[in-house]
């Protein structure tokens, strides 16, 4: 190649020539043709002093000059016009034998327009093609890291959404017009969420968001917000009319070790919740353990067992199946089951004891494919035995007994109680108008088992409700309102559950604290007409409206707790000084809620009571402040 085909190249490409003569301290400029067409003396001294470099990367320039710099570098110069433009500068050194550099013969080349395609590039691979969001592989991305590096004094949330009937649309519409769909979706996401939320197509028509640095209140009303913004789209077709359905999964403070995935199976989880119950609206993750169970039902395989028996908690399930079965020995195989793979277990069996006989045999079992049948012949015990078992039961009638700690008992109680490889036995006791019967043992054999407060009191009200189904007796309303398992988030509001607001408040009432708060129980007047009217998917619209509207007119601080008990019940626990007149403030409150709202529902007078118990210093418990406020509910309804 000749040198004029060589210059024709470099001009093609916008390269400049130019040769640095270190010991001189001289550059050389080189033309369009490659002939010297200036020389710059004292050139280091004339860098230094440019101003048209960046001044954050001059210092590349004087060292790659100085022969400390790799074979290019990239520097940032400013143009004429103020602009900046992007740079790359290359060279090789031409050296003596003793390795004394003579010169330096390098190009410089603008590399803005590569640059920029670089970044499209790149934004490309991070971007949804059709709606510019995060695709599933970035966003998914973010959110770990997110969630890796999180500060622990933030909370967030993860949502994800699905857009109702989409197939419909598409079908009816045609592609085109979904896709524009999906467009306008992805516009009204960025509107609702805030920019250092992250937001992600995941596929189809499903999208996540996860809320950064977001309490439970602000995702409460942004989940609220959502379904609303979405309800009132308008899109070219005049007869299009679109909604969304959502699951929420809210992650406090101060938790941390939570991965995208078992956020997103709890979110999920909350989606199918919403579906379930009608779509266009938001339900929130109950509990975020949710996930585990999850893993378990697919580790497992429990194809044959009713999806909704290991969502529910235990009691409920044990209280429908026990009436949807005509056949007691099917029920008593499904429950066993569902209990053994929702709680870890490797065997439960439902013993029968003779106190009078002094034996011990078996009614019932289930077996993992872990641990071998027991009891198949009754065992006996002794008095002594018995009694040591019997007195070490707790207030949920429950005791548990490790493998490595038997010595309260005898050689022979210890192979009765703690056969078939057991290392833990939970053992619920079991009644029948006051006499005791037996027990049920809950068993662990791979590991030593802890059983926490909590858990030991969910085996002993599902016991309760086997034993009574086995004494034929079916009345036990009272142990199915005292025994729902806790969760941490009521699904419907998004509001704290029950049991931990009665957890909350107890901690404040027992601690000393409760004398400047008041209780008040709310509920709706009649509320089963707006059911019965308008149907249950506007009645539980309805109790969310009010949750969200206490929420944002009472600011919810720290020390002010709002929770739906059940149905359209709901308490309020918030701080009140002496002197202030709670009563005109709440009828306040929800008089304005009545007459925003009373227009809905024509026909019906929208109504609510409320009950207002100031704590006394008397006040020993949350339950006996709940009481009171709940009787002086049902009071104002007789004035």
């Amino acid at each position: 190649m000749d040198i004029k085909k060589l210059a024709l190249v470099l001009k093609s490409g916008g390269i400049s020539v130019f040769e640095y003569f270190p010991e001189r301290d001289t550059v050389v400029l080189y033309d369009e043709q490659l002939q010297p067409e200036r020389e710059i003396a004292d050139y280091l001294s004339l860098v230094e002093q440019m101003k048209a470099i960046h001044p954050e990367d001059l210092w590349k320039v004087i060292e790659f000059y100085q022969g400390r710099y790799e074979s290019s570098i990239k520097f940032r110069y400013i143009e004429k016009d103020g602009s900046l433009s992007k740079k790359c500068m290359s060279g090789t050194a031409f050296c003596e034998a003793d390795g004394k550099v003579v010169s330096i013969v390098g190009s410089v080349r603008d590399v803005t327009e590569d640059t920029v395609k670089e970044k499209n590039l790149e934004s490309q691979a991070r971007r949804d093609a059709l709606t510019g969001l995060y695709n599933y592989f970035y966003g998914k991305k973010l959110i770990s890291e997110y969630l890796e590096h999180k500060n622990p004094y933030d909370s967030c949330g993860l949502m994800v959404i699905d857009v109702d009937y989409f197939k419909d649309v598409n079908d009816t519409y045609g592609h085109l017009f979904g896709d524009e769909v999906l467009e306008a979706l992805a516009r009204l996401f960025t509107e609702v969420f805030g920019p250092k939320d992250i937001i992600m197509r995941s596929g189809g028509d499903e999208f996540v968001v996860l809320l950064k640095n977001i309490d439970d209140k602000s995702l409460l009303r942004k989940s609220m917000q959502l379904v609303k913004a979405v309800r009132r789209k308008q899109f070219s077709k005049s007869d299009f009319s679109l909604t969304c359905s959502a699951g929420v999964c809210f992650l406090p403070q101060n938790v941390s070790g939570y991965t995208y995935d078992q956020l997103f199976k709890n979110a999920d989880w909350a989606l199918y919740k919403a579906k379930e119950k009608g779509k266009n609206r938001y339900a929130f993750c109950d509990n975020l353990k949710r996930f585990e169970l999850m893993d378990r039902m697919e580790e497992v395989g429990i194809g044959d067992i009713d999806a909704r028996y290991m969502r529910n908690d235990l009691v409920s399930t044990a209280f429908e199946v026990f009436e949807k079965f005509n056949s007691f020995n099917a029920a008593m195989e499904l429950l066993l089951k569902v209990i053994g793979i929702r709680l870890h277990l490797d065997r439960i069996t439902v013993i029968r004891t003779n106190i009078k006989e002094k034996l011990a045999g078996r009614q019932y079992q289930w077996l993992s494919d872990k641990a071998p049948v027991v009891l198949d012949v009754p065992g006996g015990f002794t008095k002594e035995d018995f009694l040591t078992l019997f007195q070490s039961y707790d207030e949920y009638g429950t005791t548990v007994l490790q493998y490595d700690n038997m010595s309260m008992y005898s050689k022979d109680a210890e192979n009765l109680l703690m056969q078939g490889g057991a290392k833990t036995v939970a053992y619920a006791a079991m009644y029948c108008e006051g006499q005791y019967t037996g027990a049920i043992s809950y068993v662990t054999c791979q590991e030593k088992r802890y059983w926490s407060k909590q858990g030991r009191k969910q085996l002993g009200e599902v016991t309760k409700i086997i034993s009574a189904h086995l004494a034929k007796n079916l009345v036990m309303n009272s142990v199915h309102q005292s025994g729902l398992a806790a969760i941490e988030l009521d699904s419907l509001t998004g509001l704290i559950s029950f049991s931990r607001f009665r957890e909350e408040t107890e901690r404040i009432i027992v601690g000393g604290y409760g004398n400047t708060y008041v209780m008040i129980y709310l509920d709706f007047v009649d509320f089963k007409k707006v059911n019965q009217t308008y149907g249950y998917s506007a009645g539980d619209q309805l109790l969310k409206e009010f949750s969200n509207y206490m929420v944002e007119n009472l600011k919810m601080a720290a020390d002010v707790y709002f929770t739906r008990v059940v149905a359209d019940q709901f308490i309020l626990f918030m701080p009140c000084g002496i002197s202030e007149n709670i009563s005109e403030g709440m009828a306040s409150l929800i008089k304005k809620f009545e007459e925003r709202y009373g227009g809905s529902f024509p026909g019906i007078k929208l109504k609510i009571r409320s009950g207002i118990y100031r704590i006394e210093s008397s006040c020993t418990s949350a339950s006996e402040a709940i009481d009171a406020a709940n009787e002086a509910r049902r009071k104002s309804s007789l004035t």
